[in-house]
């Protein structure tokens, strides 16, 4: 059998990762980000070459990427919505720049129910598909000796959609609990409260993981967190936003603190246990192997 190409462009972050993880079987997917002169006539030559282009990060209009597509006539062409790019798109929909042959001619998938109907709020047909998370592992870390909190943020720029100032408040409320914040990459948290730690980002959050007691992702706004299937697989008890299987579902800074609270007491009395039930579940429905196939047979079915 001929092996498949897929063309991946999009948000480096899961693009990169989703191209090494999905290739083998038959397949063979590539990423290419889109900056540099050289890197841009790669691409276009790769396009070329390619059977399917796959766009991780979601827009209404074309954006050169899909107008190359479009002028070489590429007719399988899957965008998948990651998160906040709805938020960005929306601005688009309100001044009518939505393009009709982004809407017929492109497959979206989104990777959760929520960000399913947010993208049909903006006009276009959607399936649910989880992107495949390589680093959940199958098993659970035991829970450590001190009690911590884990919490992510990438930039002081993005703090209200990430919910630094619900993290902020909740640390100083909590000056007994020690708060871990890892991932900042740009700005700077004035007068952080003594037990916020800060960290800026790192290749591996394993350490962070098996240190952690529970990660809490006070976000406004999500797609299918990475961060929190991959702390559910470490046995984390895990504080979310959205209701999702093996999670705390938890709306403001006063359910944040209310749940850190009976954990820390919990962790006092030594009877703190690990997460299992959110393991099994994350495991259950979010196997990377499970995600891939899935994947590899929507693809299939377009040719």
């Amino acid at each position: 059998m001929a092996i498949r190409k897929v063309l991946v462009h999009g948000l480096p972050y899961f693009g990169s990762g989703f191209a090494r993880v999905m290739s083998g079987e038959g397949w063979e997917f590539t990423f290419y980000p889109d900056h540099g002169i050289a890197n841009l006539a790669g691409l276009a030559r790769a396009l070329m070459r390619c059977d399917l282009a796959y766009q991780i990060g979601g827009r209404v209009t074309a954006g050169k990427f899909l107008r190359a597509a479009k002028l070489l006539n590429k007719k399988r062409i899957v965008m998948h919505w990651a998160g906040s790019d709805v938020l960005d798109e929306r601005g688009f929909v309100a001044l009518g720049k939505r393009d009709p042959w982004v809407v017929r001619e492109i497959r979206h998938w989104a990777e959760c129910e929520w960000m399913v109907n947010e993208v049909k709020e903006l006009g276009l047909p959607c399936e649910p598909v989880p992107l495949p998370c390589s680093l959940i592992p199958e098993q659970a870390s035991p829970l450590p000796d001190k009690f911590s909190v884990l919490v992510h943020m990438p930039t002081v720029e993005l703090g209200y959609l990430y919910g630094l100032d619900r993290i902020l408040q909740v640390a100083r409320n909590l000056p007994q609990v020690l708060f871990q914040m890892v991932g900042l990459k740009a700005g700077r948290i004035s007068n952080p409260p003594e037990n916020l730690r800060i960290h800026g980002r790192a290749k591996d959050l394993r350490e962070f993981y098996q240190k952690a007691s529970v990660v809490w992702r006070p976000v406004r706004h999500d797609g299918l967190s990475f961060l929190v299937r991959e702390a559910l697989g470490y046995g984390r008890h895990v504080l979310y936003t959205y209701p999702l299987d093996g999670c705390v579902h938890v709306s403001s800074a006063d359910d944040g603190q209310e749940e850190i609270v009976r954990l820390f007491e919990l962790h006092q009395q030594g009877r703190l246990e690990l997460n299992r039930a959110g393991q099994h579940a994350v495991l259950r429905s979010y196997s990377c192997g499970a995600l891939k196939q899935d994947i590899l047979q929507r693809l299939e079915a377009m040719f």
